[in-house]
């Protein structure tokens, strides 16, 4: 890197209720492939367009990728959308970071297809863009002229940056996770062993 090069930080937001592989190998593939200075995971407080039925409390969620992120130098981990409680809002969230420690950074926001697909209906969606590069990674669900077509249209209205990570898809879901735990279904070789154990010490997502 260019000494006097912007830093690059990669974005990664989610509920993560609960974390699982393919949060981290989103990651690690922007790190690698947009030569990013590090990922920071943020994980929401309240999400106006997600009721999760049986959801952690966000410290619940916080500490699940704690356990994780801990062990890696190159990712890190922000509570500052639980400390401030209510509604999170990315545009509010990406405003804040470029107010704050990453004024002079160039952020890249992390997503998968299934958030690219609706990012327009999202809040201030024109902020979004204009704060941050977006890297999309494919989906199940989502062919490549799919994604294609919505990049094409996402540029042409919001002016926005959109690059495509190529990685391997990985079928997984906190949705299909919680699903397997609350019918007694293991969920090792989906998640990391430290939320696994997390999970069974403090008997979420009604596990028993």
């Amino acid at each position: 890197m260019e000494k006097n090069a912007k830093k690059k930080i990669g974005i990664m937001g989610g509920t993560f209720d609960p974390p699982h592989f393919g949060h981290f190998a989103i990651a690690q593939t922007a790190l690698e492939s947009l030569g990013l200075h590090k990922v920071l995971f943020i994980p929401t407080g309240k999400i106006v367009y997600k009721d999760t039925v049986g959801e952690a409390d966000g410290r619940h969620r916080f500490n699940m990728l704690k356990s994780v992120i801990d062990s890696n130098p190159d990712f890190e981990l922000s509570d500052t959308e639980l400390r401030r409680g209510g509604t999170s809002y990315t545009a509010d969230t990406l405003m804040r970071l470029k107010e704050g420690d990453y004024k002079d950074a160039e952020l890249y926001f992390l997503v998968g297809a299934d958030s690219l697909d609706y990012m327009d209906k999202w809040y201030r969606p024109e902020a979004i863009f204009g704060l941050c590069t977006v890297a999309a990674a494919q989906r199940r669900g989502f062919s490549s002229a799919e994604i294609n077509k919505k990049i094409k249209y996402l540029t042409e209205r919001f002016g926005a940056e959109i690059t495509r990570l190529s990685m391997p898809m990985i079928d997984v879901s906190s949705t299909m996770l919680r699903d397997m735990i609350g019918k007694g279904r293991s969920i090792r070789y989906l998640t990391d062993d430290s939320v696994i154990d997390y999970i069974k010490k403090h008997n979420l997502y009604g596990g028993g």
